[in-house]
């Protein structure tokens, strides 16, 4: 395998010594594992700035477990999954700016939700927004585990970005075991018209736009439930705002999926504009899709 193509398996965590990064990097040793993947621990240590060096005296990232914050989180990681390829790298670089360029060569980003007093819980939607790759911003799910695989979720509407979340989501829920649910939301007033908000309804309307939404959803979902032959549902979700259901949903699931940008042909169907709301308010891991 070239160089460029075992990049693209890498599965790549920040690490800044917190407890939540340590808990993000093993949820991704897990989804490395599953997926054949290598799994890149990634410590960013800002300093001088070296654009003046010459290259050949600027700092090169450096490898191995020397490093304070890296070797606990390593040796977790190995304990876990003894055979899984693990690489740790310490570079000199903002976390921002490491993150990104690693984002460049990964085919997943994870990075702890944490808190605005831990170095990578302050940059996570700039991160998020900077990425190259899918990311995920890990968090502690609320949910109660009950011996099943909790669900993965992901909103949809009819964006390209969208198809994207919806394969991804595919492909996570394969690599976690677990069932799909795949959603839908959208509210009724700019889909009905002003009649709506005047307590008038045109049912006949109604009716007709649901079933032209669930076959699009079905439309999409159909392929892809093919090839990976994954468990899922589908639902359309009325009267609701995307950002509002997939919260709602988010306290009992493993984990939501959403794309980074879009609109569909309902305005307020617009998953780009309720990411960075999910990713801030919902209580359980998110996995942001570009």
């Amino acid at each position: 395998m070239n160089r460029d193509a075992d990049a693209a398996q890498q599965v790549v965590v920040g690490i800044d010594g917190s407890d939540t990064a340590l808990a993000a990097a093993r949820w991704a040793g897990e989804y490395a594992a599953s997926t054949s993947s290598a799994l890149v621990l990634l410590h960013a240590v800002a300093g001088l700035n070296w654009h003046f060096l010459t290259e050949a005296a600027a700092p090169q990232p450096t490898e191995g477990t020397d490093d304070a914050v890296l070797g606990p989180v390593e040796a977790a990681v190995r304990a876990a999954h003894p055979d899984l390829d693990v690489r740790s790298v310490t570079v000199r670089e903002s976390v921002g700016g490491a993150l990104r360029d690693a984002s460049q060569r990964a085919r997943l980003l994870v990075v702890g939700s944490g808190t605005d007093e831990d170095i990578l819980g302050s940059h996570v939607v700039r991160i998020t927004h900077r990425a190259e790759c899918p990311v995920l911003v890990w968090r502690t799910a609320v949910a109660r585990r009950t011996g099943k695989p909790l669900p993965v979720v992901v909103g949809i509407d009819e964006s390209e970005d969208s198809r994207r979340a919806l394969t991804a989501a595919f492909e996570t829920a394969r690599a976690l075991h677990a069932p799909l649910q795949v959603v839908h939301m959208w509210e009724l007033a700019p889909a009905v018209g002003l009649g709506y908000s005047q307590g008038l309804m045109d049912w006949q309307l109604l009716d007709l736009l649901q079933t032209q939404q669930r076959r699009r959803m079905d439309e999409l979902v159909a392929p892809l439930a093919k090839e990976y032959g994954t468990t899922h549902v589908t639902e359309v979700f009325q009267d609701i705002s995307p950002a509002k259901g997939l919260r709602d949903l988010s306290r009992e699931a493993q984990l939501i999926v959403v794309g980074s940008h879009g609109s569909g042909r309902i305005a307020t169907s617009t998953l780009g504009s309720v990411s960075q709301n999910v990713l801030s308010r919902a209580e359980c891991p998110v996995l942001v899709v570009r």
